[in-house]
């Protein structure tokens, strides 16, 4: 599934998968610079995986649809 977000974000921009992922990398570690951002809270690591923060936002979003 993640890869087919990849992909559409990636022909919609008319740029390669590989470009949205760094894109989205990068976007994470600039939120993680504010230690009180809420993202310093997603994984394992000092800065979470992009696959990390997908998994975490589609939970939030199954959460909101639920109620």
């Amino acid at each position: 599934m993640k890869n087919n977000v990849f992909k559409n974000i990636a022909m919609q921009n008319g740029v390669t998968e590989e470009e949205v992922r760094r894109e989205i990398e990068k976007s994470i570690a600039e939120a993680c610079k504010n230690p009180d951002s809420p993202i310093n809270k997603i994984g394992a690591g000092s800065v979470p995986t992009v696959e990390e923060v997908m998994e975490h936002v589609l939970r939030e979003v199954a959460k909101s649809n639920m109620n």
